[in-house]
C-alpha cells in the first residue's frame, strides 16, 4: 500500500471565497469609476474612457437583437405621464415639424411613433436589423419613413448637411464613450447649418438612485459630452435633467441628462 500525506491546510468555505471575489470586484469597479469621474470633471476623453470595454457595438447588437420587445420599450418609461410630459416639454419643443428628422436607436418605435407624423421625412438608424424590422412592420403604411443599419458609431448613407433634427433617447446611455464621440462627429456631419440634436446620455457614475452598472450605463457626463460636442462644431444650447411643471418629472433614476446641441453655421 502506498502511503499518502494527510492534508493539514483547511480550504476556505465556498461562501467566503465568493464574498472575497465580490469584494475584490467592487474594489476594482470603484477604482475604475474614480478614474472615470476625474476625466469627466476635466472634460477629457482619457484612458479610462477609451479603455472601457463594455457597451461596445457588438454588445449592443447582441443585446438588442435578442431583447424581448413585447413591451415595445415602453417598460423603460417611469410612467405614461412621465413620457407624455417629456414629449410635450422636450420633444415637441426642440424637434421641429415638417422637417427631415433622424432618430438614432429607435428600438421598436417608442419615440418614432411620435416623430413620424410630425416629420416630412423620418430616418431610423439602428445597430440591429431586429429593431429595424420591428419598425418596418410598425410603420409599414407610412410613406415618409426610411431605414439605415449602423455599425454602432456611424450614420451610413446619410448625406452631409441633409438632416434638420436628430432625436436619440435611451440609446447613448448604453453606447461606449469612444462610440458616442464618433456618433457626435457623424451628427455634426449630417446636420444642416442650424440643425439641432437632442440626445439623452449618462451624467456621472453612481450618483442616481440606482448604480450605473445596474442600468448597463456607459460612462459619460454632461461636461464631457459638451466638450466632445464642441470639438465637432456643435454648440450646446441647454442640458435638461427635469421637465414639466416645476420640474416634476426627471432622470434621477440613473442621473442622466438630455443635451440639446446645434450645428453652428461655420461647422
Amino acid at each position: 500500500m502506498i502511503a499518502t500525506k494527510k492534508r493539514t491546510g483547511l480550504a476556505a468555505p465556498p461562501d467566503a471565497v465568493r464574498s472575497l471575489r465580490r469584494r475584490l470586484r467592487r474594489l476594482g469597479w470603484e477604482f475604475v469609476d474614480r478614474r472615470l469621474e476625474s476625466e469627466q470633471r476635466r472634460g477629457v476623453l482619457g484612458p479610462a474612457h477609451r479603455r472601457w470595454r463594455s457597451n461596445s457595438a457588438a454588445d449592443n447588437r447582441d443585446r438588442w437583437t435578442h431583447w424581448d420587445w413585447t413591451g415595445g420599450g415602453e417598460e423603460w418609461n417611469a410612467s405614461a405621464e412621465w413620457k407624455q410630459v417629456l414629449i410635450d416639454y422636450v420633444l415637441i419643443v426642440w424637434i421641429p415639424e415638417d422637417q427631415v428628422v433622424l432618430e438614432i436607436g429607435p428600438g421598436a418605435g417608442r419615440w418614432s411613433a411620435v416623430l413620424q407624423p410630425r416629420a416630412r421625412r423620418l430616418i431610423l438608424v439602428d445597430v440591429t436589423e431586429r429593431a429595424l424590422a420591428l419598425c418596418r412592420e410598425r410603420f409599414a403604411a407610412a410613406a415618409n419613413v426610411e431605414y439605415a443599419l449602423s455599425s454602432g458609431n456611424d450614420l451610413p448613407g446619410i448625406p452631409d448637411s441633409s438632416i434638420d433634427a436628430i432625436w436619440s433617447f435611451d440609446v447613448f446611455v448604453h453606447v461606449a464613450p469612444v462610440d458616442q464621440a464618433a456618433y457626435l462627429a457623424e451628427v455634426a456631419r449630417v446636420l444642416t447649418a442650424g440643425g439641432v440634436a437632442v440626445i439623452h446620455h449618462a451624467d456621472g457614475r453612481n450618483v442616481g438612485n440606482l448604480p450605473s452598472r445596474q442600468g448597463w450605463r456607459s460612462p459619460m457626463s454632461r461636461n464631457l459630452f459638451a466638450t466632445l460636442a464642441a470639438e465637432c462644431g456643435l454648440t450646446v444650447e441647454t442640458q435638461i435633467d427635469s421637465w414639466g411643471p416645476d420640474g416634476l418629472y426627471d432622470l434621477s433614476a440613473y442621473h442622466d441628462v438630455i443635451t440639446v446641441c446645434r450645428k453652428t453655421p461655420s461647422a
